[in-house]
């Protein structure tokens, strides 16, 4: 596969390799995702967004399918619904009712769920070998690991909520 290059444009904010490292890091992604997600479907019939569902609830269930949707990364509110619909009616969760409240139900693994996230768990982390650990070496991943607390970090800091204030008042002017 050929390296997809970033798209050009005349930023005066960042420089060429500034956001060819952000397009990659975009394109690593899509690229892992399908790739794993390629081979979910293959052996599993299971989407990525649906195998995150399943995993958020096997470590903490149950939960109400509104706060569930807000800790998932590769799906919106709406389609976690139909997903998790999908899921209930392919036996894997149960909806159940919140005895504190009655107008919110609440999700949980099956049996049959447990066993099948399971197995597909395995397939998971099967693919991440293959696609991640076995390309990269282990000063890759602990960079990749360092480069994703930076991130994790700039978001919180106040730096970085005083730059996007300025940024909003130029946007303004």
């Amino acid at each position: 596969m050929d390296f997809v290059k970033a798209p050009r444009t005349t930023s005066a904010v960042i420089s060429q390799p500034e956001q060819d490292g952000w397009f990659g890091l975009i394109y690593a992604q899509a690229a892992m995702r399908s790739r794993i997600e390629a081979v979910l479907m293959e052996r599993h019939r299971l989407s990525f967004s649906a195998f995150e569902i399943l995993c958020r609830l096997k470590d903490f269930e149950p939960q109400p399918v509104r706060s569930l949707a807000s800790e998932l990364v590769t799906v919106s509110p709406t389609r976690a619904s139909r997903l998790v619909q999908d899921l209930i009616d392919a036996g894997h969760l149960v909806r159940g009712a919140n005895q504190a409240d009655g107008r919110i139900s609440l999700i949980s693994l099956t049996e049959e769920g447990r066993r099948y996230i399971q197995i597909v768990a395995r397939t998971f982390e099967e693919s991440i070998k293959q696609f991640f650990v076995d390309v990269l070496d282990a000063d890759d991943i602990a960079a990749l690991a360092r480069i994703w607390r930076k991130l994790e970090t700039a978001e919180n800091s106040p730096e970085s909520h005083r730059k996007d204030l300025h940024s909003s008042d130029v946007d303004r002017s």
